[in-house]
């Protein structure tokens, strides 16, 4: 059980960092094919070159932003922090969630992400806080004793 969740925790952290270097990849692909052909804006060939560039990018950042949002409702969940509402339908986003075109999902935005963070976060230290205090206290104790019995 804990290895499962060990190997698909890395599993999906190599695949985000797979997937964000595809897509600087293929930022620099659409670069240099311009440049080798030497294309000029608003040519056709440039037009189909860009919008072949931009669905590359869309589909990268789409797989991108599941991942997150499953990695991170999966700790909101575990940590018992509330998930902002989704919208019920695709015209009603809000600050928490958008509608990706692609997949045909909510995936959560940039303050979503960062909300659920936060807050998960708070509540970690919340939880570990006093156990840390007393754990350093009881090792100064600890030290404290064995300094003094060797003296």
């Amino acid at each position: 059980m804990v290895i499962s969740k060990l190997l698909e925790w890395r599993d999906n952290r190599h695949r985000l960092a797979a997937l964000r270097y595809d897509l600087e990849d293929s930022a620099q692909a659409f670069q240099r094919k311009i440049i080798e052909k030497n294309l000029k804006r608003r040519s056709d060939e440039y037009e189909q070159l860009y919008w072949d560039h931009d669905t590359n990018r869309q589909l990268i950042e789409s797989e991108i932003d599941q991942i997150e949002t499953k990695n991170l409702i999966a700790r909101a969940k575990s940590w018992g922090v509330p998930i902002p509402s989704r919208p019920s339908s695709e015209s009603e986003e809000n600050i928490y969630w958008y509608w990706c075109r692609v997949h045909g999902h909510f995936y959560l935005t940039d303050e979503g992400k960062a909300l659920l963070r936060r807050e998960a976060y708070a509540e970690m230290e919340m939880r570990f806080k006093p156990w840390v205090t007393w754990l350093a206290l009881s090792i100064s104790v600890v030290s404290l004793a064995v300094s003094l019995l060797k003296w």
